[in-house]
């Protein structure tokens, strides 16, 4: 008779007489680590949604990609904790690629710096391209040019036939997202988008192109990385980190250090929302995502962490509500930790695939870019990456703790100074300029 072990994160381990294997150090530290964290931002969204004064006429929309596992998260932390859904909730099949088209007719700010941060030394057809996803569309040289953003404008409004293909391109596929996005509110007013993070370009761009609804973003985390105008923050919320910088002193805004671990835990392995189809008039459009079986796909984990973290949610029950906080500080300790001071076996364990570059384009981003043997490479290879501590570590086993402490140093002179910046500004503010 096999032997059990029953460990604290509620999966029996079976012995070595078995041929089961335990947790690997990944699904532990989903399990230890973004297991608490995740539970703790699955109630700040109950209580945010349970509070709302709309309910009746609000929907709750989990975007995808990272949204689509969001909401397996949230509905089996419901489930287990026995708490009632306030609001109706669906998926919602976006990208920004998606909210983009929804601002093309009129192209704003909102717009215009996001594709100008997203396609910066780029050439205007490509962005064209990416929009109407047409690849095949003739366009003048004019459009070869670096992109800018009134002369796009100008250029996406031309007389010429190629400027008329991507108009209609876009404007054909915008109308297929606005009947697959009446079709998830069902009509109602307001639309409550739930994501992962962090600036928020999605609703900023659907505020924008459809201003006809009421639009509120509950994510993870809010944070203005983009250095961009932020108009859109008044109703866009980081339910368990809102900052623009790594505080040393908030131990929460250690994600921010290594945000694509979120990413990549949260976003299943699907394509991004790139299209849709029109299957017919009385039928919602299908976006390209939804392949066969895709929601079978959001379960998959071939890394484990997405594993361990729905462990932890499987052993809570009714009376875990009271200690979710607690257990959450210790999530946050224990990712802090891995992240600013990461071990050899805090590399292999968050040691992540390649990622996409997304907004339509087929390029793949790296977590460690390519390192050389020239110092002055190493360098440029540790600030190129998505990981730098993780960087350093895997480039110096032996000596890179010295790294760490000096971007530690680094990154809390700056925290001090932004700080420092806030106080004075707030100051200048309650006491009117100086004469």
């Amino acid at each position: 008779m096999a032997t059990v072990d029953a460990r604290p994160w509620g999966r029996p381990h079976m012995s070595a007489t078995t041929g089961v294997p335990p947790f690997t150090s990944a699904e532990r530290f989903g399990h230890d680590a973004l297991g608490p964290i995740m539970a703790e931002f699955s109630l700040r969204l109950w209580l945010a949604l349970r509070f709302f004064p709309h309910r009746e006429d609000a929907t709750v929309l989990f975007c995808a990609r990272g949204g689509l596992r969001l909401k397996q998260v949230y509905e089996r932390f419901l489930a287990r904790t026995g708490l009632p859904s306030p609001i109706r909730a669906e998926t919602l099949m976006v990208s920004r690629l998606v909210a983009a088209r929804t601002c093309v007719t009129e192209p704003g700010e909102a717009l215009l710096s996001e594709l100008g941060r997203e396609f910066a030394g780029r050439p205007m057809a490509e962005v064209a391209f990416a929009l109407a996803q047409r690849p095949g569309v003739q366009l003048s040289a004019h459009w070869d040019a670096p992109f800018e953003a009134g002369r796009f404008v100008r250029l996406l409004r031309g007389a010429d036939s190629g400027a008329d293909l991507i108009r209609q391109a876009v404007a054909d596929q915008d109308a297929l997202f606005r009947r697959h996005l009446q079709a998830r509110t069902g009509g109602r007013e307001h639309v409550i988008l739930c994501d992962t993070g962090l600036y928020g370009s999605t609703v900023r761009l659907l505020r924008d192109g459809i201003p006809d609804r009421h639009w509120l973003c509950l994510q993870f985390a809010r944070s203005n990385y983009k250095r961009l105008a932020t108009p859109h923050f008044d109703c866009t919320l980081g339910l368990s980190v809102q900052s623009d910088t790594y505080k040393p002193w908030d131990r929460r805004t250690a994600a921010l250090r290594f945000w694509q671990l979120i990413e990549a835990v949260l976003e299943p392995n699907l394509p991004s929302v790139r299209t849709f189809a029109n299957p017919g008039p009385n039928e919602e459009p299908r976006s390209n995502l939804e392949i066969p079986d895709w929601q079978a796909r959001l379960g998959e984990d071939d890394h484990g962490l997405f594993t361990g973290l729905l462990a932890y949610l499987d052993r809570l029950d009714g009376t875990a509500l009271a200690r979710i906080e607690d257990e959450a500080v210790l999530g946050w300790r224990r990712l802090r930790r891995a992240v600013v001071w990461p071990g050899p076996d805090d590399i292999a364990t968050l040691s992540l695939p390649d990622r996409s570059r997304d907004f339509g384009r087929s390029e793949r981003v790296t977590q460690f870019a390519s390192g050389s043997s020239v110092r002055a490479r190493r360098a440029m290879t540790i600030r190129d990456s998505l990981w730098r501590e993780g960087a350093i570590m895997r480039m110096f086993p032996r000596t890179g703790c010295a790294g760490l402490l000096a971007i530690e140093l680094v990154q809390t002179g700056r925290a001090l100074r932004a700080a420092t910046r806030g106080r004075l500004g707030g100051a200048a503010v309650r006491g009117g300029a100086p004469s």
